[in-house]
């Protein structure tokens, strides 16, 4: 009889479960199916077990369902929805990602960083978020004195204080969680501003040094932070604070202190 190489797998396992029903042992129906199959015959431990399956009541010749959801999520239409909905809301968790493409967890967290190549990572907490203009005001401010004081005596940087004020809000503490975003590896995460305008807060006059704080001088509610204000208030509290402590420690090399405020210096 001449062989057929097109003889499937499944049309094998029909011809093993109908010789099965006639009882024909399973060392003969390999035999038989090496005569007509030739080379794509099953083996011989493929034959028998389903021989043994047969035997045993089973009736279908497929596979049986395998554990785990077949992929579905992974198309391209399920891809794009994620990939949507994450630049618009970079903060949201797995959860929510999934809760909105109607998808499993799972299939989330696999589109997110396999397909999408995403991580989460925590943003930048910064006090306010400043212009470019007031960076390089900054850095001006910087350089002009560290122009003072080079090749001074480094204790000499005990002498600058430096002051501005604050809003100190009563507010819950933002969770760690909540400042989360995807984002792709090569990009840099996004800086946040922590002030919120909303919240109740109190203004504050504050003061440190290269060792910490020095002076937190709360402004009276209604009070406008005038020169005037400075003038007879802040500054006479924070001079007979620094001048105690200066006393004290005797750290500095002269007698004079520089508080620096905002772009004002005022030697006391």
């Amino acid at each position: 009889m001449a062989s057929c190489p097109n003889f499937s797998e499944l049309e094998q396992r029909t011809y093993i479960k109908f010789r099965t029903i006639l009882e024909i042992p399973p060392k003969s129906i390999h035999d038989e199916l090496a005569t007509i199959c030739g080379e794509d015959t099953l083996s011989y431990s493929t034959v028998r077990r389903w021989v043994s399956l047969f035997r045993e009541g089973r009736t279908s010749v497929q596979d049986a369902p395998r554990p785990g959801a077949p992929k579905l999520a992974t198309n391209n239409d399920k891809l794009s929805e994620v990939k949507e909905y994450v630049e618009s809301f970079p903060h949201s968790s797995v959860e929510e990602v999934a809760n909105y493409v109607g998808i499993s967890t799972g299939s989330a967290h696999t589109i997110l960083k396999a397909d999408l190549e995403l991580r989460k990572v925590q943003v930048r907490w910064v006090p306010h978020c400043l212009t470019f203009p007031q960076k390089a005001a900054r850095l001006q401010m910087a350089k002009e004195n560290l122009e003072i004081y080079e090749g001074s005596d480094p204790r000499r940087l005990l002498e600058i204080v430096t002051g501005d004020e604050t809003w100190i809000q009563f507010k819950p503490p933002i969770r760690k969680q909540d400042g989360r975003v995807w984002l792709k590896k090569e990009e840099v995460p996004p800086a946040v501003c922590v002030s919120d305008f909303r919240a109740p807060k109190v203004l504050y006059c504050i003061f440190f040094d290269v060792l910490g704080p020095v002076a937190q001088i709360p402004v009276p509610k209604g009070q406008t932070l005038t020169g005037q204000f400075y003038a007879d208030v802040v500054l006479p509290e924070v001079e007979n604070i620094i001048l105690s402590v200066v006393q004290r420690l005797e750290l500095v090399v002269s007698k004079f202190c520089t508080i620096m405020l905002d772009r004002i210096n005022l030697w006391l």
